[in-house]
């Protein structure tokens, strides 16, 4: 009688352990996949982050400069200064006696205004605007600004002997590329003379 049940009984799931395996392989690399994945997606978050985090802070910088006002800050658009004051101490002096100074300048979008005080030295009383067409504004551009008449001394009339002080309004914001300004009184019809009751002054402005 033969013990078969003595015989080894051969292996047949050797195949089923190689599936195994490669099961537990696939998922570990599922695993690592997901991980790498998840990863990469935070570094990509994290970085967009920051990005937005230093648009922010420099645009918080930006509306720092334009709302400070400690200093007065040269600020300009496409086509002028604006909201510029600028101290002067420009003189100029006319043969038959006439001085003039420039205190300051502002630049706004509309308007161009400038502060002055002009004395009367002669024998006689000066027009610095007569007829209403004599004092300009023109930068090195070519520009021309034309003067808002003041309604009380509209040919800005000086006595002898006395003192015009006051703020000129040019109509219209200067171009920002202009380098300087020229004020002209009596630029039409001005005298250089010494005995003029309309003197042709020139005032330079630098700019830059």
């Amino acid at each position: 009688m033969t013990k078969n049940y003595l015989k080894p009984k051969p292996i047949n799931n050797i195949n089923n352990i190689s599936d195994i395996d490669s099961s537990k392989g696939g998922f570990l690399l599922g695993i690592i996949s997901a991980v790498l994945l998840i990863a990469c997606i935070s570094v990509l978050l994290l970085f967009n982050n920051k990005q937005i985090q230093r648009i922010i802070t420099e645009k918080g910088n930006i509306d720092a400069v334009k709302k400070s006002s400690d200093t007065e800050l040269l600020i300009k658009d496409s086509n002028s200064l604006i909201g510029t004051k600028k101290i002067l101490n420009i003189k100029a002096d006319h043969s038959n006696g006439t001085v003039g100074r420039l205190t300051n300048i502002y630049f706004s979008n509309k308007n161009t205004i400038v502060k002055i005080a002009v004395t009367n030295s002669s024998l006689y009383t000066i027009h610095l605007n007569l007829h209403g067409k004599g004092v300009v504004l023109v930068d090195d551009l070519g520009n021309k600004y034309d003067l808002k008449l003041p309604s009380d001394n509209p040919h800005l009339e000086i006595q002898s002997g006395e003192t015009f002080k006051g703020e000129l309004v040019f109509q219209g914001g200067v171009t920002s590329k202009a380098s300087n300004l020229t004020l002209i009184t009596n630029n039409q019809i001005g005298s250089d003379q010494l005995l003029s009751r309309r003197p042709k002054i020139e005032f330079f402005i630098p700019l830059k």
